[in-house]
């Protein structure tokens, strides 16, 4: 039952602008429901692949972010040979402040082998700064899986909305003298689970601020963020 007594409202379509192919067994295309700061309403974002998948949610965790745009209009653009060709970024993704950078998607071993990256040199000299202010390729090496786990959590954890539980975790942060865990702070707001999403919640809205590296668990080390009052 919705607790604020709201008829359900779908997600609004992906804006996609390429169709991605019909899923096969061995691929993993999909999408992600969010809801961005320049979103008034959440709207599902397509993935052609695990990697997009793991890089989509990285994005989504970020707190300067505002937008998102899966398959953004193509670039034409004219290859090494001089032949016409059309190019779909994977993201194009606008930051808040203002500047949009295109995102193009691949597998480090692929792009080592079909030469993306000497590609990708006439697509960006054809891209406008109209269109993106710069062109960034990201591959498996651009990141840790850890850190895309992590995000992946966060991402259920936001779909669940707890304000009280943030409220009460942000003053928890606010009275640390030190550093602690997000065991002895799920323990102080006696919240149990509910407390736990909230911490890790907290850590990417700056209430708490990281001591240590790897996977969010309830033994990792925190202490009070600059953001100790967003949430309060």
């Amino acid at each position: 039952m919705n607790p604020d007594n709201k008829p359900f409202s779908p997600p609004r379509v992906s804006r996609a602008t390429r169709k991605i192919p019909v899923r096969s067994k061995a691929s993993s295309r999909g999408i992600v429901v969010a809801q961005l700061p320049a979103d008034s309403h959440p709207r599902r974002i397509q993935y052609e692949s695990k990697l997009e998948h793991h890089i989509l949610y990285l994005l989504l965790a970020r707190r300067d972010v505002h937008d998102i745009w899966d398959q953004p209009p193509g670039i034409t653009f004219r290859d090494g040979q001089g032949r016409v060709r059309l190019h779909f970024y994977d993201y194009l993704v606008r930051f808040s402040d203002t500047r949009r950078v295109a995102l193009a998607i691949k597998p480090f071993e692929i792009c080592q082998r079909i030469g993306f990256r000497e590609y990708l040199q006439h697509v960006r000299a054809a891209t406008d700064v109209s269109y993106a202010h710069d062109v960034v390729l990201m591959t498996d090496r651009s990141f840790r899986r850890v850190d895309a786990l992590n995000a992946e959590r966060l991402h259920f954890f936001r779909r669940h909305a707890d304000d009280e539980a943030n409220r009460i975790v942000a003053q928890v942060a606010q009275n640390l003298a030190g550093p602690t865990t997000i065991e002895a702070i799920v323990s102080a707001t006696e919240l149990g689970e509910r407390g736990f999403a909230a911490a890790f919640r907290g850590i990417y809205a700056g209430v708490l601020r990281r001591l240590d590296e790897g996977e969010i668990t309830p033994r990792s080390q925190v202490c009070a963020g600059r953001g100790a009052e967003v949430m309060s």
